[in-house]
């Protein structure tokens, strides 16, 4: 029965015509999601009052066919699918009637009670983009911060990046499905965010490829997981500006930095500032500060923190006042290394140990 109830939730995706708003009516109406796809046509038509033509045109059978593809697919490579009345579904995506009725998460990333930031921009990536995007991330370090982007050429990649280079979970939404990476040459960033921890996702069907329609309609999804949306840099007229659009539609905070004046081919961050559309940033702190977010102490550690021992601090931070042996046991690095890494962390003053050698974040 888990399966049956598994195979309907995937298929509610694919019912024509059918977006959530009114999928949560016929549930109501009907009384469960399985006595959508179990009930004859007629019976169904009854008790939702509906006609049997409205729900021929549903076409119920294609739905379930398509949705054992993708289970099949899901199942083979450790999908999971977050239909969108279940706890694991994002939150912040519950509250848009146009958000997608499930996605098809690889990876292991949680997205619940977390800050979710999204941070996209232009295909062509200035210097200038890179050096902002790097303070930003840098500034999640040791941080609940998701940080969402889509994986395409430019600034997103370099998103991506910078959340690897600085122990930042992310996620990449993808305007494709899962049996392919777009563009090709990020299949190995995509493998390195997986292997962080990270997260790829999608609502469209496995095999589905992307085109000119998919990736706005992707951003839709970029938008409404956030709490807030930067975009780092942008045209007049591209992605970043369609994401802030949404995001705005969706009443989420939108902030931007400024671009160069004279630089027309980077006017949409200063058009956004310019109507309001947007709120002017020109550092991490500004963010913080907007959205009325405590930095963490993490925050002002100094980045020149090796990957372990970045590793050793978020572990000490998720639990505060651990001790040495639950460090050892946890922790892929020697004894000695280990220890020697540790007594590093209390001379650059970030943490604490206790004489029952317990370990916490110093104050």
């Amino acid at each position: 029965m888990d399966n049956q109830i598994e195979l309907y939730k995937n298929a509610a995706s694919y019912l024509y015509g059918v977006k959530k708003s009114r999928l949560n009516s016929l549930i109501q109406k009907s009384g469960s999601l399985q006595t959508i796809f179990e009930s004859p046509i007629n019976e169904l038509a009854k008790r939702i009052g509906a006609t049997e033509r409205q729900l021929n045109s549903m076409e119920i059978s294609r739905a379930l066919k398509h949705a054992r593809n993708n289970l099949y697919f899901n199942k083979k490579h450790k999908i999971s699918n977050l239909f969108f009345k279940e706890e694991t579904y994002p939150s912040q995506l519950k509250e848009c009637t146009d958000g997608p009725i499930s996605l098809n998460v690889l990876g292991a990333l949680k997205f619940k009670n977390k800050r979710i930031v999204s941070v996209v921009g232009s295909r062509k990536c200035s210097h200038h983009a890179k050096e902002m995007t790097q303070q930003l991330i840098s500034s999640f370090q040791g941080s609940e911060v998701i940080v969402l982007s889509g994986l395409a050429s430019g600034v997103d990649t370099f998103v991506h990046e910078s959340c690897l280079k600085y122990n930042v979970n992310t996620a990449a939404i993808l305007g494709h499905g899962l049996q392919m990476i777009y563009p090709s040459k990020n299949r190995i960033l995509a493998k390195k965010i997986l292997d962080s921890g990270g997260a790829l996702i999608s609502e469209f069907d496995y095999q589905k490829k992307p085109n000119k329609y998919s990736f706005p309609q992707r951003n839709r999804i970029i938008a409404g997981m956030s709490d807030v949306t930067v975009i780092i840099e942008s045209g007049i007229k591209g992605g970043g500006m369609i994401t802030a659009e949404l995001a705005n539609n969706y009443a989420r905070e939108v902030m931007a930095f400024p671009n160069a004046i004279r630089d027309v081919s980077y006017g949409g961050c200063n058009e956004l500032i310019k109507k309001n559309k947007a709120h002017l940033i020109t550092e991490a702190n500004d963010l913080f500060e907007l959205m009325n977010w405590g930095i963490n102490r993490q925050n002002e550690y100094p980045l020149e923190l090796s990957n372990n021992e970045r590793e050793i601090v978020k572990a000490i931070q998720q639990r505060n006042d651990i001790h040495i042996d639950e460090l050892i046991q946890n922790s892929k690095l020697g004894v000695g290394h280990l220890q020697s890494m540790l007594v590093e962390l209390e001379l650059k003053n970030i943490i604490a140990s206790s004489p029952s050698l317990c370990y916490s974040i110093k104050s």
